[in-house]
């Protein structure tokens, strides 16, 4: 039986990054493991930063497999399962992720008989959380309620202090979940060893580090996986974004703040995330950007250069004038 764990949260709040931590440490243990990952966007970029530490990897692009894309899902489980006989999948969902979408995949006979979900981990960005973000039914607080064990990124740069206000408030949408409060640096085998649960689906302890103001206290929590709270009588509000994928211009820093600017001002519209290959000051980079943050990483994946961008009411005609590649 491979094992399957969930990595969901919203745009841009760590996924990949989380999954490489995942996937570092499934290789310690010496873990067969792939990872499977559904990228909104056209240009598949987490899963070419992944193959190149040389994991199993697939790519599944284009949509969101809650909508037009579940058949590829389901075939892409059958395929790694077929032909890499995995002992764990790593699986990434898009950020528009809703969970019951997933279990009628889990559904399919092959997939029913040749897998089980040992755990589903939501990210959580301790930077960006929005009063609308915890209306009940939306993707957010759909990947939380469903949620084995909630981390928390980027506590190195949350500035509003104590991070508890933060657990307090999604403790609301999941009460029964472990909790990671601490910066990811600082996690170890220990930490993760916490997820292995087995198949079973819940036994796990909340880990709050002292040095980000968090009590430990008594926080173990002892509870089943009932995914049958929601049980689908309930309307979902799983948005329909814009997704556009551009050929970039070549950026240096004076570029990248017109950047910072142009997002800051919402002149593309709505844009959650941007993501992709570019050339910067000369040599290959991976762009990141989300909400305002811009950020440029020194392991760029493979290929050509392409920057998606995902948000809403995109308007395409400025992303292209503005950061599309220049004609000769």
């Amino acid at each position: 039986m491979t094992r399957i764990t969930i990595i969901s949260g919203f745009l841009g709040v760590g996924k990949t990054t989380f999954a490489n931590l995942l996937l570092d440490y499934y290789m310690r243990k010496g873990c067969r493991t792939a990872y499977i990952v559904n990228e909104f966007g056209k240009a598949g970029v987490d899963s070419d930063l992944i193959a190149q530490k040389g994991f199993q990897t697939m790519d599944i692009v284009g949509g969101c497999i809650c909508c037009a894309l579940r058949g590829k899902i389901a075939e892409a489980l059958r395929e790694v399962v077929e032909n890499f006989t995995p002992d764990r999948i790593v699986f990434e969902p898009s950020g528009i992720f809703i969970f019951e979408k997933f279990q009628e995949i889990l559904a399919e006979p092959f997939i029913k008989e040749h897998c089980e979900v040992d755990s589903v981990i939501t990210i959580v960005d301790s930077t960006h959380l929005t009063d609308a973000m915890f209306v009940e039914g939306n993707f957010f607080s759909n990947q939380v309620a469903h949620a084995d064990m909630l981390v928390l990124s980027k506590l190195r740069l949350y500035q509003k202090g104590d991070p508890s206000e933060i657990v307090d408030r999604i403790r609301k949408l999941n009460g029964r979940a472990g909790i990671w409060a601490k910066p990811w640096d600082r996690l170890t085998d220990d930490n993760f060893d916490a997820l292995d649960f087995g198949g079973s689906m819940g036994v796990v302890a909340d880990d709050f580090d002292d040095d980000d103001g968090c009590d430990h206290g008594d926080h173990a929590h002892h509870h089943g996986h009932d995914h049958s709270r929601h049980d689908g009588d309930e309307e979902l509000l799983h948005e329909e974004l814009d997704s556009i994928t551009i050929v970039p211009r070549e950026f240096d820093d004076a570029s990248l703040e017109e950047l910072r600017r142009l997002m800051r001002d919402g002149v593309f519209g709505k844009l959650y995330r941007a993501k992709g290959r570019v050339i910067y000051n000369g040599v290959p980079k991976l762009l990141q950007a989300v909400f305002e943050s811009v950020d440029i990483d020194e392991n760029p994946p493979r290929g050509e250069c392409a920057l998606t961008f995902i948000g809403d009411e995109l308007d395409e005609a400025k992303i292209r004038k503005y950061l599309g590649a220049q004609t000769r």
